[in-house]
């Protein structure tokens, strides 16, 4: 294909599709270019609304995160003195299962060699 064909295709096409946009505008040049003005006006103002509402969400989330941030490091020292409280509380309960196990098993060893000496002794005819 012919570049300069191409090129002049799209040139003869650009021209009749400007004219045809001149001719059927709704509006005068003038009036159009005051539109434009007016909407691009407004779109400045709702993108600075915009960014100025992206700033105070911003700030909301770092704010949120900061005290979620405390608010964890505080409950997380709460549960670690639970933790503790509970252990020593726990701790003379322990003690105590374990004397008595050990009585018990004492005991059961107390009783295991009585019966064992009770067998190996003579028993009366």
């Amino acid at each position: 294909m012919n570049v300069k064909l191409l090129s002049y295709g799209l040139l003869v096409g650009l021209a009749a599709g400007a004219a045809s946009a001149l001719f059927t505008a709704p509006q005068s040049g003038k009036e159009l270019r005051g539109t434009i003005k007016n909407t691009k006006d407004n779109w400045s103002d709702h993108m600075l609304e915009i960014q100025m509402n992206l700033q105070q969400v911003k700030e909301s989330i770092q704010q949120v995160s900061k005290e979620g941030k405390d608010s964890l490091q505080s409950v997380i020292v709460e549960l670690k003195d639970s933790i503790q409280a509970w252990k020593s509380e726990s701790d003379p309960a322990i003690s105590n299962l374990q004397e008595e196990l050990a009585a018990i098993q004492a005991t059961m060893e107390e009783l295991e060699r009585s019966i064992n000496q009770d067998e190996k002794s003579p028993q009366p005819s």
